[in-house]
């Protein structure tokens, strides 16, 4: 095991704990429980936590240059939302009703564009699912399909690979990847989780070492960069789902967790369950950038008058 301390649990109960992250500018750590359509903002160290509704499940999201708005995968597409607003600014939507499928895992890229994948949730078999890319122009492009369940979205630190993973077929996989055009190619296996432990989000660090969390699995592992597992961290909860570096220092590991699917025995004994996870580590992460709004709405507006 690697040599990480738990310092802090916040008990929030979530449903579907999602998508953490750190936002260096206001020291704090930010997550979505999907099922219940809620944003959370933590202060850390000073605990102080805000919860914002959010009108649709939100599934995916990272930080724009705009105060009190990020851009979105809500579950039916990509969007600009002020959350002390609760207004959407800008949207896409890319899943028509009773599709049988929602938005899942995202992050933005080194360049600042925003990526997001679908999951098939109808309980199907079908690999129907895909990945996507919003520009900050508005393009919106699919760069992957024949997936079931969209995660674990991350790139090296030198911009030259993105992994990705498919999480029922238990898979992770490595693309080549052009930082300039934002295109993935040459997909390789890069490692396959064991049985009844399923990939879920992910994050790299500035060692190029990529973390994942495995439901059902019960901890993180950190896979090095010629894929082979180099340790990992156990958690007291068999549903971790996304995990993300932050603090001052970039060394803090914050890991969101599920109490979905978990039965009233189960839970009984997982009493942190959906809770949000902070642990110390010897690791650093590395600062995500911002997604640029102002270009994509003016994009729009000049779409718009040449129409």
């Amino acid at each position: 095991m690697l040599d990480v301390q738990l310092i802090d649990i916040i008990d929030v109960e979530n449903t579907l704990g999602e998508g953490v992250q750190w936002n260096h500018r206001d020291n704090s750590v930010w997550w979505t429980d999907i099922q219940e359509c809620r944003l959370y903002r933590l202060q850390w160290p000073g605990r102080e936590l805000e919860v914002f509704d959010t009108p649709e499940r939100l599934c995916a999201f990272a930080f724009t240059e705009r105060d009190n708005c990020i851009v979105a995968a809500f579950e039916s597409g990509f969007a600009l939302f002020d959350y002390r607003k609760g207004e959407v600014l800008w949207r896409k939507t890319l899943l028509p009703e009773n599709s049988g499928m929602r938005f899942n895992d995202g992050r933005i890229d080194r360049q600042g564009r925003f990526w997001a994948g679908t999951m098939v949730e109808d309980g199907s078999d079908r690999a129907d699912a895909g990945l996507f890319r919003l520009d900050p122009d508005g393009r919106v492009t699919q760069v992957a399909s024949d997936i079931r369940i969209s995660n674990g979205c991350a790139w090296d630190p030198q911009g030259e690979h993105f992994y990705f993973a498919d999480t029922p077929r238990r898979k992770l996989y490595r693309y080549d990847f052009d930082a300039e055009s934002g295109d993935i190619s040459n997909r390789q296996l890069f490692n396959r989780t064991l049985m009844h432990r399923y990939p879920d989000g992910a994050t790299v660090d500035a060692e190029g070492h990529l973390w994942s969390a495995q439901w059902r699995g019960a901890r993180v592992v950190r896979y090095g960069p010629d894929s082979r597992s180099v340790g990992a961290v156990t958690l007291p909860v068999s549903q971790p789902t996304c995990v993300a570096f932050g603090g001052e220092n970039m060394d803090l590991m914050f890991v969101t967790s599920a109490r979905e699917s978990l039965s009233e025995w189960t839970l009984d004994r997982e009493r942190c369950a959906g809770g949000l996870f902070i642990l110390k580590t010897p690791f650093k992460g590395l600062q995500d950038p911002v997604f640029d709004s102002t270009a994509l709405l003016e994009s729009t507006r000049a779409i718009q008058q040449t129409a």
